[in-house]
C-alpha cells in the first residue's frame, strides 16, 4: 500500500522529493510547515519572534472522514507547482493544496482529494498563536500592539470560524479568530454540501432536517489566506488581498468602503411615497443624512412587488424617486427581511413554489378528499415538531393546509385541517404523495431552500437595477439558515446580491459574519428602537462600540425613534453619543410625526450641527470621553466659526418608603447649590422598581414654590420638566401625555437652594423615586 501511495504521488502530483520543512515568506510574515504537515513558525521576519504557541497543534489542514477527524502524518512540497500534498494516515487519503506567495499574503487552496467522496469537511487550522491583546473574532485577526496575524476565506464555501455542527451555523458574533488560554487561534472550515445531509437547524429548532445537495458543492476549492504586518497595517493587508484574491471590494466614489467617510453615516427611516418624495428629501438634506430608506414598500417579500398604494407607477415610479434624492446628493434605500417570503407572494399563492423550506415530510398514507379535515400521514416526525412554528402549514402538490395539530399514536394524522391555505386551490391529492412541513416565522412568512434563496437574491438585484435603489440592510440575515445550509447561505446570498447590483449598494446588518464583512458597510440594529432615546437598548448600544472599533467597522448605535412629541433634549443626547464615538445611527422619523412635530425643523438643524461638528473633528479627547459617557447631557451652538459646548450639571437624589413615628414628617428634604446662571427649574422624576405606584408626588423649591403633580404614577413613569412645560413618558420612555400646571415654573436663581419632595407610597413599596435636577452651565468655546 504504501509503493502504490508513492507511486500515487509522483505519478499524479509530480511531488519532489521530502525536505525537513517548508518556508514560505511574505514581507511581513513567515510561515513554517513540517514535514507532517504541521505549522510550526508564524513569525515577524523584522523582530524574529514567533507569535505560534509552543505546544498546541497547528495542523495545516485537517479532514473530516465519516464522523472521524484526522490529521496529516506527512506533508511534501513540490516547488515547481507550488502544491503541498498531504497524507492521512488512517483513511489513506491525499489532499493537494495550492499555495501562491504573495508580496502581502500566503494563499491556500484545496485542490484535489484522492477520494473526495469520503471527506464531509475540512478544517484549516485552527493555528494558535500567543497574541492575547486585540481579538478582531469576526475578520478574523489577532493583535498585540506592534504586529497583527490574521486569515482571511477567500469564497463563501470557506467559512471563517469553528465547527460546531453539520449545518455549520454559528450562534456567536465571530469566531474567526478567539482567545484562548494561550493566546488566540485562527481557524475557517468547509463542508460537502454536494450529497443529502440532515442536520439540525436553525438553534436546533428543526432537529434531522432534510437538506437537498448542492451539485458539485464539495470542500474542493475551499481556500484561504494568511498574513502578518505591522498591526497599524492591518486593514490596508486586507484590502490588498480583497483586490488579489478577486474578493468582494466595494468602492464608495471611488474610494474603498471601509476608508470612505461615507461608510457608516446616519441615515433616515421613514414611510415615503410618490406624493410626499419631495418633502421627505427635503427632511432628510436638512438633517445632513446619507440616505432616505423606506421601512415597508413592498406588497410582499419574494418578488419584491412595491406596494401600489404607495407607489401606483411601480418600479418606474421608484426610480423617480431615486432620481430626486440624487439630484440632491442623497440615497434612496428599502427595507426588506432578506428571505423572509410573504404569504401573499407569488412563490406561495395561488400556488406554492415547490422549493419553500420544509422542516421535513412524510407520505399520505391514504387518498384525501377536497373538503376532509383530517389526513392521514405514514410519519408524525416532522408534524409533531409545531412549538416553533406559528402557521402549522403543509403543502401537498399546489395546495397549503394548515392544522391543529398531529396525532400522537398511529395511524398518523393531521388534525382541524383548513383547506386551501393562503389563497391556494384546495383538492383531492392520492396516497403516497408528499407532505411537506413548512418551516415559518411570526411575521406570517415563509422561507426559501437554498435554490429558491438564490433566485431571490438575483429578484433583489434586478430590483434594485430597475430603480437605481443603492441602499438595504441585511435584516433578517439569519433567515438564510432556513435552507439548513446554515452560514454558507448567508454569505451566499449577500455575495450574489452584490455581484448582482450594478450600482453601489451600501448595505447593512445586525448579524455579523467573516465573508460578508467584505461586503457589508456597517453593522446597526433595531429592537427595541421603538422606546425612548435614552431607554431603548442603551447599555447595549454602548457595549457594542468596541465591538466594531476591533472588527474594523464604523461606529454605529442602532435605531432611534423621532416622534410627534420628541424635544431637543433627547436629540442632543442621542448626538452627544454619536459625536463622542463619531458614530453613525438611523433616526424612524415618519412623515406625519414630522409634520406634527412643532420643533421638527429645530430637531433637524440640531443633528445637522452636530454631525458637521463630528466631520470637522472639533472636539477635544477629553470632551470625546464625557460626550461618550450616557450620563452627560449636553447642548451644541455655533456662532460664525466659534463652536459653543454648553454641558449640564446633574444632582441626583433618591427617595423611599420609609417606616416613621406617627406625625413624623415622610418628606425628603435636599440642600444643593446652583453653580451656573440662573435659569428655569428642570428635572426629572423617574420611579424605579418592577412592579407598583405612587400618588400625588409633590416638589417644593426654597419653601416658597410648590409644584403639586396630583395622579397615580406607575414603576418606570418619568415625569419630565424642561423648564417650561412637564411630560409623561411609560417605562419604554414612549410618551404618554403632558402635565397640565397651574402655575409658571419658577426660575432657579444660581447661588443655594432646598427642595422637599414627598409622594404617597402603598404599603411595602420598595419603588425608588429617583430625582435629577439639571442646570446647564457655562460653555466650553472651541475655535476651528
Amino acid at each position: 500500500m504504501k509503493r502504490f501511495t508513492l507511486i500515487f504521488l509522483f505519478a499524479v502530483y509530480g511531488i519532489l522529493p521530502v525536505v525537513a520543512q517548508i518556508n514560505f515568506r511574505t514581507d511581513n510574515f513567515s510561515l513554517v510547515i513540517t514535514q507532517t504537515g504541521q505549522v510550526s513558525e508564524m513569525s515577524n521576519p523584522a523582530s524574529g519572534k514567533n507569535h505560534l504557541a509552543t505546544g498546541e497543534k497547528a495542523a495545516l489542514l485537517k479532514i473530516k472522514v465519516g464522523t472521524t477527524w484526522e490529521e496529516p502524518s506527512k506533508a511534501l512540497y513540490n516547488s515547481k507547482s507550488g502544491e503541498i500534498s498531504l497524507t492521512y494516515p488512517v483513511s489513506k487519503i491525499n489532499a493537494v493544496v495550492k499555495v501562491t506567495t504573495n508580496k502581502i499574503h500566503l494563499s491556500f487552496r484545496l485542490t484535489k482529494l484522492s477520494d473526495k467522496e469520503k471527506v464531509n469537511a475540512v478544517v484549516w487550522g485552527p493555528y494558535p498563536t500567543t497574541i492575547s491583546q486585540t481579538i478582531c473574532e469576526v475578520i478574523g485577526v489577532v493583535r498585540d500592539g506592534q504586529f497583527a496575524i490574521g486569515l482571511q476565506a477567500l469564497n463563501p464555501k470557506t467559512l471563517g470560524g469553528i465547527l460546531k455542527n453539520e449545518g455549520g451555523t454559528d450562534d456567536s458574533r465571530g469566531n474567526a479568530a478567539i482567545a484562548q488560554t494561550y493566546g488566540s487561534s485562527l481557524q475557517a472550515y468547509s463542508l460537502d454540501r454536494s450529497k443529502p445531509r440532515h442536520p439540525s437547524v436553525w438553534n436546533d429548532q428543526y432537529p434531522d432536517m432534510p437538506v437537498a445537495a448542492i451539485p458539485r458543492e464539495t470542500t474542493i476549492g475551499s481556500a484561504i489566506a494568511l498574513f502578518g504586518c505591522p498591526e497599524n497595517e492591518t486593514l490596508d493587508h486586507i484590502g490588498a488581498i480583497e483586490l488579489a484574491e478577486g474578493l468582494p471590494h466595494p468602492l464608495i466614489n471611488g474610494i474603498w468602503h471601509k476608508k470612505s467617510p461615507e461608510t457608516g453615516r446616519a441615515y433616515l427611516i421613514s414611510d415615503f411615497d410618490e406624493s410626499t418624495i419631495d418633502q421627505m428629501l427635503d427632511y432628510t438634506q436638512q438633517a445632513g443624512l446619507m440616505s432616505l430608506y423606506h421601512e415597508g414598500p413592498f406588497q410582499s417579500w419574494g418578488h419584491f412587488i412595491l406596494d401600489p398604494k404607495s407607489f401606483p407607477n411601480g418600479n418606474a415610479g421608484m426610480k423617480t424617486c431615486v432620481e430626486k434624492a440624487e439630484k440632491k446628493g442623497l440615497r434612496i434605500g428599502v427595507h426588506t427581511l432578506s428571505t423572509f417570503i410573504n404569504t401573499n407572494d407569488p412563490y406561495v399563492s395561488p400556488v406554492p413554489d415547490k422549493r419553500l423550506s420544509e422542516t421535513g415530510a412524510s407520505l399520505l398514507s391514504a387518498d384525501v378528499t377536497a373538503i376532509a379535515t383530517e389526513i392521514s400521514v405514514e410519519s408524525n416526525q416532522y408534524f409533531k415538531n409545531i412549538k416553533p412554528s406559528t402557521l402549522h402549514a403543509v403543502r401537498i402538490g399546489d395546495e397549503i393546509i394548515r392544522f391543529r395539530d398531529a396525532t400522537d399514536e398511529a395511524p398518523y394524522k393531521l388534525l382541524d385541517c383548513q383547506r386551501g391555505a393562503f389563497e391556494t386551490k384546495a383538492v383531492a391529492h392520492a396516497k403516497g404523495e408528499h407532505a411537506g412541513m413548512l418551516l415559518d416565522y411570526p411575521y406570517n412568512t415563509l422561507f426559501p431552500n437554498f435554490e429558491l434563496q438564490q433566485e431571490i437574491a438575483g429578484n433583489l438585484g434586478r430590483f434594485f437595477n430597475e430603480t437605481g435603489v443603492s441602499h438595504m440592510d441585511f435584516d433578517g440575515h439569519e433567515g438564510c439558515m432556513s435552507s439548513g445550509e446554515g452560514d454558507y447561505a448567508i454569505q451566499a446570498f449577500a455575495e450574489k446580491v452584490f455581484r448582482e447590483t450594478k450600482q453601489t449598494l451600501v448595505n447593512g446588518t445586525s448579524r455579523s459574519s467573516h465573508y460578508y464583512w467584505h461586503i457589508c458597510h456597517y453593522w446597526n440594529w433595531g429592537e427595541p428602537w421603538y422606546g425612548g432615546f435614552r431607554e431603548s437598548q442603551g447599555d447595549y448600544r454602548l457595549e457594542n462600540q468596541p465591538f466594531l472599533e476591533r472588527n474594523y467597522m464604523p461606529n454605529m448605535l442602532g435605531w432611534f425613534l423621532l416622534s410627534a412629541t420628541t424635544g431637543t433634549d433627547d436629540i442632543e443626547w442621542m448626538m452627544a453619543r454619536a459625536a463622542g464615538y463619531n458614530a453613525g445611527f438611523a433616526l424612524v422619523a415618519r412623515y406625519n410625526s414630522l409634520q406634527k412635530n412643532p420643533n421638527t425643523s429645530q430637531l433637524l438643524a440640531l443633528i445637522k450641527l452636530w454631525q458637521e461638528a463630528s466631520k470637522q473633528k472639533i472636539f477635544s479627547s477629553d470632551q470625546l470621553a464625557r460626550l461618550k459617557n450616557p450620563a452627560n447631557d449636553f447642548h451644541l451652538e455655533k456662532d460664525g466659526q466659534e463652536w459653543k459646548l454648553y454641558p449640564f450639571s446633574k444632582y441626583k437624589y433618591e427617595h423611599t418608603n420609609q417606616l416613621l413615628q406617627p406625625g413624623q414628617p415622610t418628606y425628603s428634604n435636599w440642600a444643593f447649590e446652583n453653580k451656573d446662571a440662573e435659569q428655569p427649574l428642570s428635572f426629572t422624576l423617574t420611579l424605579m422598581g418592577k412592579e407598583g405606584a405612587v400618588t400625588n408626588p409633590w416638589i417644593e423649591l426654597d419653601g416658597y414654590f410648590k409644584l403639586e403633580l396630583p395622579g397615580t404614577f406607575e414603576a418606570g413613569n418619568s415625569i419630565v420638566c424642561d423648564g417650561k412645560t412637564i411630560k409623561l413618558y411609560n417605562s419604554k420612555g414612549s410618551f404618554k401625555k403632558d402635565i397640565q400646571l397651574s402655575q409658571a415654573i419658577p426660575q432657579l436663581k444660581t447661588g443655594k437652594h432646598i427642595i422637599k419632595y414627598d409622594c404617597v407610597f402603598p404599603e411595602e413599596s420598595e419603588l425608588v423615586n429617583r430625582f435629577i435636577i439639571k442646570t446647564i452651565s457655562n460653555p466650553e468655546i472651541i475655535k476651528k
